[in-house]
């Protein structure tokens, strides 16, 4: 709950009053009028501005529990007292931890514009996709709710999507492929909401390794996660919600979990799904363990190219065998198997490339004319490739959007 309980004045700081008996917490003159700035804001109803009202606040119960508060790269003393720095959406805190246990901010740096930021889509934030003719719109949610529906389907996007709009129509057919979604039908009459994280590219994969097997270690990310984690704590009451992340929105899940079950919160009567993860599997199966999310019979899917996503998957299978009793030692086998089959697949694939062997002649023949526009398209773009059905493939693991509208021609 929003706690904008008005500071007490002390000698030329101010202190915030907590509920309880915790640790005092000064604001300094110069970081006051932020403070009061975004108070207002958050009395207004601007969840944004709570959310970092909120995270200065909690600095009264100790900040050990807190996900978004990092210490500061380098020396970090002030006159002889540890220093850190707040990340929270749009906004910076940098705080000095006193000898009596207690914290002063010394500075507090907002984008006051944040709100107009989100509405623009410059700004992560969650919106509300429907289908309009064959066209997807996508409509700025200000509340920072999903619609509280019954098995409501929300994505958490990438951040390679131009704009919002553009997202809603791609992320549309992902989430059509995903188990948990209940298809096209479904998506398409019912829309989506989903979580939009804007201007970073894509995220995690081998181009940004590191970050791809450290998702919770991504710092571009806390502002963005922080405010899913607020949403999907919202939604807690909705039965059967359906958290599915889209290649690099794994990550943004990830860490969005991650502050969730630091909290203590849990989602038991939700689902979670990754669709192409491109950051580690097992980290965001972890956390989804730690929230109670249910899970499918699939937790992830992966392409025979994706190699982060495919990398994970044999802790994904041990994990799950060890904390789910639902998932047996049968099915562990069984995703070993198709694992297996999956890197045999690929394989084989990359020695048709290789040797410019066509194998279109093994495809069927319905599915013969939408191989073909794909192979097509992959020899256009300059791809030495065999034959159509090795043009799909890659095309499909390459340059997924262009895969997707070919697909819905056909």
């Amino acid at each position: 709950m929003l706690d904008t309980s008005s500071p007490k004045t002390i000698r030329r700081e101010i202190i915030i009053a907590g509920k309880s008996a915790g640790k005092p917490v000064s604001i300094t003159p110069t970081a006051e009028p932020v403070y009061h700035e975004m108070v207002k804001l958050a009395r207004r109803g601007n969840y944004w501005a709570g959310l970092c009202v909120n995270g200065v606040h909690s600095l009264v119960n100790g900040r050990l529990h807190q996900n978004n508060i990092f210490v500061k790269p380098g020396p970090a003393l002030r006159n002889g007292h540890e220093e850190f720095v707040m990340i929270l959406p749009g906004c910076k805190v940098t705080v000095e931890k006193l000898a009596n246990d207690g914290f002063k901010v010394l500075d507090f740096k907002a984008d006051l514009d944040y709100f107009e930021l989100q509405k623009r889509g410059d700004a992560p934030g969650l919106y509300r996709a429907d289908k309009r003719g064959v066209s997807w719109d996508a409509d700025f949610v200000k509340s920072g709710l999903t619609l509280a529906k019954e098995n409501r389907l929300v994505a958490i996007g990438d951040a390679n999507h131009d704009e919002p709009k553009t997202a809603a129509g791609e992320i549309a057919p992902r989430l059509a492929n995903s188990p948990i979604s209940g298809g096209a039908t479904y998506v398409d009459s019912g829309g989506f909401d989903f979580h939009y994280t804007p201007n970073l590219g894509s995220l995690g994969g081998l181009k940004n390794y590191q970050q791809a097997i450290k998702p919770n270690n991504n710092k571009d990310l806390y502002g963005s996660a922080l405010l899913l984690a607020k949403t999907m704590h919202d939604a807690r009451k909705v039965n059967g919600v359906r958290w599915i992340s889209e290649f690099g929105g794994s990550a943004v899940l990830t860490q969005a979990m991650t502050i969730l079950a630091a909290q203590g919160v849990k989602l038991d009567n939700h689902y979670v799904f990754l669709y192409r993860p491109t950051s580690a599997p097992h980290k965001a199966l972890e956390a989804a363990h730690a929230v109670g999310l249910k899970l499918d019979r699939k937790f992830s899917s992966a392409h025979m190219f994706d190699v982060v996503a495919n990398q994970g998957q044999l802790r994904v299978i041990l994990d799950r065998l060890k904390h789910e009793s639902d998932y047996s030692a049968f099915k562990a086998g069984a995703d070993i198997i198709a694992q297996g089959k999956s890197i045999q697949g690929l394989g084989a694939t990359l020695a048709t490339v290789a040797g410019g062997v066509g194998v279109s002649m093994v495809a069927p023949a319905a599915a013969l004319p939408f191989l073909t526009a794909l192979g097509a398209a992959a020899a256009a773009a300059g791809k030495v490739l065999g034959g159509a059905a090795v043009g799909a493939k890659v095309v499909e693991a390459k340059m997924p959007a262009f895969y997707d509208r070919v697909k819905s021609k056909f």
